[in-house]
């Protein structure tokens, strides 16, 4: 629900809109008279809210008693979840679960097969790779230079 509210706000403000020039073209967001510092200091503190009420919710736990351990890697995922979701709030959406569907498939893999537990990170490795390697084939294209043939005398 947050995820969608924020699209909206970077969508259809102004305050989105800079945002999203000072990201793009910060060049252009100072001939426009935005204050790069400004919004720079908004983004961060706005996100690290965000990363701050993720970690809360993390932290009790889904019985809400607050526990010493911390799920550790997620950081890591959500990396990953980035790059799969294309930097969108809606991808970002889907992306969530299909890797929170690849941690139930792998504990399911951990418990029913005897696999052991890197078996997600493996998959989830490999996911982000072929994902940057498809980008760069599409995005830049890849020649294969053949050498000249010397000219003989």
């Amino acid at each position: 629900m947050l995820a969608l509210v924020l699209w909206q706000i970077l969508g259809r403000s102004v305050l989105g809109f800079q945002l999203r020039v000072v990201g793009q073209a910060p060049r252009a967001a100072r001939f426009a008279g935005f204050s790069n510092a400004r919004l720079t200091w908004i983004a961060l503190l706005v996100s690290g809210g965000l990363s701050g009420l993720a970690g809360i919710i993390e932290v009790t736990g889904p019985i809400g008693q607050l526990t010493t351990t911390i799920t550790p890697g997620y950081g890591f995922s959500a990396v990953i979840v980035a790059f799969l979701g294309r930097l969108h709030p809606v991808g970002v959406i889907f992306a969530g679960l299909l890797l929170a569907l690849s941690y139930l498939g792998g504990d399911a893999a951990q418990i029913n097969l005897n696999m052991p537990n890197a078996i997600t990170g493996i998959f989830q490795g490999v996911l982000l790779f072929y994902l940057l390697g498809a980008d760069v084939l599409i995005l830049h294209r890849v020649r294969r230079i053949r050498p000249r043939a010397t000219e003989a005398a």
